[in-house]
């Protein structure tokens, strides 16, 4: 399923937009779902304060992080006009969206380095989903995300 190599510190710009992964799939309803951040910020499926939600799924984020707490990327997608939940929860990967299996390493093994990005609305529709993200591709991806936006106004 997943199995590409980088030099550390460099992205190999593979991540690639699909219609289906696990049990996601564009134009469908993202899952129900309620957490908490360690510091105490709520995520779910729907964005707080903006139009849209982007998920980011990452072996390198904490289990969970809301905008912010997710580095710079929370911030860039706040100014694009998304809410961002991140995180490396394997129940949320994998119980709540399909995506990678519970087993942490084969998780590990699969996942390392990139993960997936869902975009979804108000609506918890999902707009796109891109997997094999590495972390550098988050910009590229959310300069792209300024269409997949203006396609749903």
């Amino acid at each position: 399923m997943f199995g590409c190599d980088a030099p550390p510190g460099e992205s190999p710009s593979t991540f690639q937009s699909v219609p289906i992964l696990g049990k996601l799939s564009v134009g469908k309803t993202l899952p129900s779902y309620a957490g908490s951040s360690e510091s105490g910020q709520q995520a779910g499926n729907t964005p707080k304060d903006r139009k849209y939600l982007i998920h980011l799924l990452h072996t390198d984020l904490p289990p969970l992080c809301v905008n912010e707490e997710c580095g710079a990327f929370g911030s860039i997608a706040n100014i694009k006009g998304a809410d961002l939940y991140g995180g490396s929860d394997l129940k949320l990967a994998d119980q709540v969206f399909g995506i990678f299996p519970t087993d942490n390493k084969r998780f590990q093994q699969q996942a390392q380095n990139y993960g997936v990005l869902i975009i979804s609305d108000q609506q918890a529709k999902i707009r796109a989903i891109y997997q094999h993200v590495y972390l550098p591709d988050m910009e590229t991806i959310l300069q792209d995300s300024e269409a997949i936006f203006a396609q749903a106004d």
